[in-house]
Formats: structure tokens, sequence, C-alpha cells
């Protein structure tokens, strides 16, 4: 009756989650047949792959077992129960291996056949949580996370070995001043705006942008130029029948606009927190 019970059970929470038991399967590190007969009744999963499958479709064990009334657990249920019995230093670590599992894991859902829906759905977060912000400030951690109708931002910032001690390297400053100087100029945040746009196509010209802009050609060129210093831009030389024309090729700069919009709600953001820490953010030095 168990093994039956248990069987029924899988089967339709994979059924409820879209998933095949392929999926399950490569998620899991076990064969497609293991998976098969979890579901036929054939066998039953040992005790620790009874948790890694209530982990993997967010319910109990109980649930899973079928001890208990079905109930699905919600995100942050199924987040805490991942930091149980974890120390400080551990729960730290847990914290970033989280953040850098969230895209891989939705990456690894989309099929080839939603790809393109995928590419051009937009979705923004205020729908489900409306102007959003919260600030986590620790010795170990920082974490800052801000949903508005101008800016859907997460970042995350732990200490690190060096203790920040490149900013206090020459060579290091310079290519960071770089970045900021470029950043620093109103015609230089609209040329990044334009050309990040839909209005702006994937290639285009220095005149072009210039144009849709309403600055200076040699202007533009100079920061374009200083986009493709920092790795923001590419250019190829093409050759018509009026001469060669420089032509600049940019597909967007997440970590340019990440700046930006971190620089936005800085000065520009609501003080008000949904959620809010401040503790000690002095990384730089000390143990």
């Amino acid at each position: 009756m168990y093994e039956c019970k248990i069987a029924e059970k899988l089967v339709e929470l994979r059924t409820s989650k879209g998933v095949t038991q392929g999926d399950v399967a490569q998620s899991l590190s076990v064969s497609n047949k293991t998976v098969s007969k979890w579901e036929n009744g054939t066998s039953t999963p040992d005790v620790s792959m009874v948790v890694e499958l209530a982990k993997y479709y967010g319910v109990t064990t109980d649930s899973l077992l079928g001890l208990s009334k079905d109930k699905k657990q919600s995100t942050k249920e199924e987040i805490c129960s991942m930091f149980e019995g974890l120390d400080h230093k551990e729960s730290v670590l847990k914290a970033f291996e989280i953040e850098r599992s969230i895209v891989p894991a939705l990456f690894g859902r989309i099929s080839e056949k939603d790809t393109d829906i995928y590419g051009t759905e937009e979705m923004f977060p205020t729908d489900i949580s409306r102007f959003y912000r919260s600030n986590i400030t620790h010795q170990n951690i920082f974490k800052f996370a801000s949903s508005s109708e101008d800016v859907n931002l997460s970042v995350m910032l732990l200490k690190n070995k060096t203790n920040f001690s490149w900013m206090n390297d020459a060579d290091k400053q310079k290519g960071i001043v770089k970045a900021f100087r470029l950043l620093s100029s109103e015609d230089a945040l609209s040329v990044i705006y334009f050309i990040h746009s839909k209005n702006c196509s994937v290639r285009f010209t220095a005149d072009y942008v210039a144009r849709n802009t309403d600055i200076e050609e040699s202007r533009v060129v100079k920061i374009l130029d200083e986009l493709v210093d920092i790795g923001s831009c590419d250019w190829v030389t093409a050759h018509l029948a009026e001469g060669e024309v420089k032509v600049y090729e940019c597909y967007g700069d997440g970590i340019v606009l990440s700046l930006i919009s971190l620089a936005f709600e800085k000065m520009c953001g609501r003080n008000y927190y949904n959620c809010s820490y401040n503790g000690n953010c002095q990384m730089i030095g000390g143990k």
C-alpha cells in the first residue's frame, strides 16, 4: 500500500510540475529507469532520496509519503528549510549558492520549443510584489533588491579574501575610474539609453545615434569608442560606395545597466524599505 501511494504521488507531482521523467532523473542525478521504477511501484526511493524528491517538488516529506494532507511549500518555506541546521558561515555560503543557482535552474527548464516565447515575452516583478525594496547589510554579506516601475534589480555582495585591496591598486584604479568617468557624463547616459532601446538596431553608425540623440556626432564617436574600450560595444569597418564607414555593434551590456541602476537607486530611489537590516558593511580589513 505504501509503495502504491508514493508511486501515485510521484506521478501526480511530476505531472503537476510539467516535467518529464528524464528531467527528474537529471535533476536528482539518477537514471530514467530509476524514476520509472519509483513511479510504477517496482521500487521505492530510499530515505535520503525522499528528502531530495520533497525539495524538488516543493512539498514536505510527510506529504510525499502520504502521511499528511498536501500542502505545497511557499518559496520562503522552501528556502528556509535549506538553512535548517546550518551555522552562520554555512548559511552565508548557502545564500550565495542559491543566488548563483537561480538562473541556471531557470534556463534548465526552458525547452527548445519555448525559446521563441521566452525571448519575446516581457515580465515585470512589480506585478507580483509591488514596489518591493529591501536592504540587508552585514559584515559578511550585502543583499539589495528593488522592484518598481523604474528598476527591477537584485544584487548580492560577499566579503572577498583580498578585502578589496584591489581598490588601492593604481593600475586597477585607472580601469575602474575609466568606466565611472564614462558613466558620469549626461551625454554618455543618453547614448547608452538609446543604443539599449528598441528604437536602435544591434548595428548602427555614430551618425545614426547622433541624429536620434541630438548630440554632436564627434561627441557620439568619442562615447562609442569609450564603450568599445570598456567592452560594451564592438565595431567593424563597412566598405561602401561612398567610402569606409565605422559600424558599431551592441547587444546590450547588463553590467553597465546594473551600475547605472544601482546609481539611480542610490540617488533617486525611495528611502523606504519593506525589509531592512542595517548592520556593519565595513568589509575592508579585519577578520
